[in-house]
């Protein structure tokens, strides 16, 4: 269950700014943030980036649970923006001071994924002690007087677990990952959860983006990060970052295809059989 948290420096000039501005009560401004905030727990990063929405959005959802708010929604966003609660940035509208307003929520969401992955790899690794082996001073196996060996092996001069004597457990397959994947997680700012990072690199490989293209969007990542003294707790995952909503697509360049144009002074219904420029009509 996602929770928000209000702390007491919330009641202060831009909150005072706010409810001027909109000429409603500090209890409505207060109600305002808190829905905007509640939003934000689904539609921005954990540095308030909101991904893939526009005021618009932001505007349409104030206005479906401000049920009985006599202030339009438009001007509910004009006003964030003025009084500093929401920021323009490069990269798309941003929650202002949302690092810090909901801190206490990411760090109680990460301590219950590392609770739940601590618990995955308890499971993984709970397997069944091997059976203790005697042997004597000679390097011998003990034997239990007087019986005989092709009872006590089953007759077959094997072990009980099916393997010849002397014959070690296999040991588990160390999972392997492709030189492309392993130069993008070189790269990347942060080192968590390396299988999982891999199903969703090879998800997004099988969708057609190239390993070119996922290593460019880790690069430009991780020089943001670096730019803007980003703390390790507050960069993305990279299970999240390949993730299927697509965040790195925030870090590749845009480029808009054109139609190509007919070359000038060609015929363009050439195709359907009619003149040139200079043959009557």
């Amino acid at each position: 269950m996602a929770w928000i948290s209000v702390h007491e420096s919330v009641d202060g000039p831009k909150l005072r700014s706010l409810y001027k501005k909109l000429k409603c009560s500090k209890f409505e401004a207060i109600g305002i943030l808190n829905f905007l905030w509640f939003w934000g727990l689904n539609n921005a990063d954990k540095d308030g980036l909101i991904l893939y929405a526009d005021r618009e959005d932001i505007e349409r959802y104030l206005y479906g649970v401000g049920a009985g708010c006599g202030i339009p929604a438009k001007e509910i966003v004009d006003a964030l923006f003025n009084c500093g609660w929401l920021d323009w940035t490069p990269l798309g509208i941003n929650i202002h001071d949302w690092s810090m307003w909901q801190d206490q929520w990411y760090k109680a969401k990460e301590a219950r994924e590392r609770d739940a992955e601590r618990k995955r790899a308890s499971r993984r690794n709970n397997k069944p002690p091997e059976p203790e082996k005697h042997e004597e001073p000679d390097g011998t196996a003990d034997s239990s007087e007087g019986a005989p060996q092709d009872v006590a092996d089953g007759g077959g001069g094997a072990q009980s677990d099916g393997k010849p004597p002397g014959e070690t457990p296999e040991k588990p397959k160390e999972e392997k990952y492709t030189p492309d994947f392993d130069v993008f997680w070189g790269v990347y700012p942060r080192k968590e959860e390396k299988g999982n990072a891999y199903k969703k690199y090879m998800a997004r490989i099988k969708e057609g983006y190239s390993p070119a293209e996922l290593l460019e969007a880790a690069k430009n990542y991780a020089a943001q990060c670096k730019r803007l003294g980003t703390e390790k707790r507050y960069i993305k995952h990279p299970k999240t970052f390949l993730s299927d909503s697509r965040p790195f697509l925030d870090f590749l360049p845009k480029n808009p295809q054109t139609e190509p144009s007919a070359p000038v002074g060609t015929n363009p219904f050439a195709e359907y059989g009619e003149g040139g420029p200079d043959e009557p009509v």
